[in-house]
């Protein structure tokens, strides 16, 4: 099993550690997770849910203050067992004061068709954020610096060379196209590949897949496929092959 993994919910995140690793290298663990998952975690208030193992007091500080010097995020509440912990994140997250609304994202953001998904209109650059518990679209580029987060699929009319996670909370079927696919890095729920020319974090490839009568050229979407992020062209093959149409 991994060391640490992250989950996240629509109320907070879970952590799930491996019991069998000494504490220290436990915490090495997950500032590494946190410190590759920052981008995508944003600046939030959020509830913690560990599993996996037992800590003590002591150990749950230190964890914490792992989690808020190597990312964005402050823990509000602490729970060691899932007894209706949705509910409890919930209550805490409702008692809080409203956060004021963020000024950097000034393009329109509606609802499509009912409750699919997010429209943004414009050019995201760098320091922008977007985030949804649908799927998004975004009308525009994606700049370097950039962050768009879904818990559905991503879909990029334009450059994507910022960073995107789509199945923020753990749908592995969700995908991320765009017009121009360069990113710095991209996540599809627990998988994450990072552009070879990103200065930071390991380097993976995206692998390139071919389906039959692909030219090459136009749209490219990235998806996981035995495990990996694979990367091929948006069209109507691969629409064939991976929704089944």
């Amino acid at each position: 099993m991994e060391n640490v993994t992250i989950k996240g919910t629509k109320s907070g995140i879970i952590l799930v550690l491996n019991p069998d690793l000494p504490f220290a290298g436990l915490c090495d663990s997950i500032a590494d997770k946190f410190k590759e998952a920052a981008s995508f975690l944003g600046k939030h208030d959020m509830g913690l849910l560990i599993r996996g193992r037992s800590l003590s007091d002591d150990e749950c500080d230190k964890v914490i203050g792992v989690i808020e010097e190597y990312s964005d995020l402050h823990i509000t509440c602490v729970m060691s067992d899932d007894s209706d912990y949705e509910q409890y994140f919930q209550d805490r997250m409702n008692a809080q004061e409203p956060e004021p609304e963020q000024p950097e994202v000034s393009g329109l953001v509606t609802s499509f068709n009912g409750e699919d998904a997010l429209i943004y209109r414009g050019n995201l650059r760098s320091g922008q954020d977007i985030s949804s518990d649908k799927s998004i679209i975004v009308m525009g580029d994606v700049k370097p610096g950039a962050n768009v987060t879904s818990y559905g699929s991503i879909f990029i009319l334009g450059e994507l060379r910022g960073n995107a996670f789509a199945g923020a909370g753990g749908d592995n079927r969700c995908v991320i196209m765009a017009l121009e696919l360069d990113p710095i890095q991209i996540r599809i729920a627990e998988t994450i590949a990072i552009s070879p020319d990103a200065e930071k974090g390991k380097k993976i490839r995206i692998r390139k897949k071919k389906f039959l009568m692909d030219d090459g050229k136009g749209p490219e979407v990235a998806y996981i496929e035995n495990g990996h992020i694979v990367k091929t062209n948006y069209g109507a093959s691969f629409l064939r092959q991976f929704y089944k149409i």
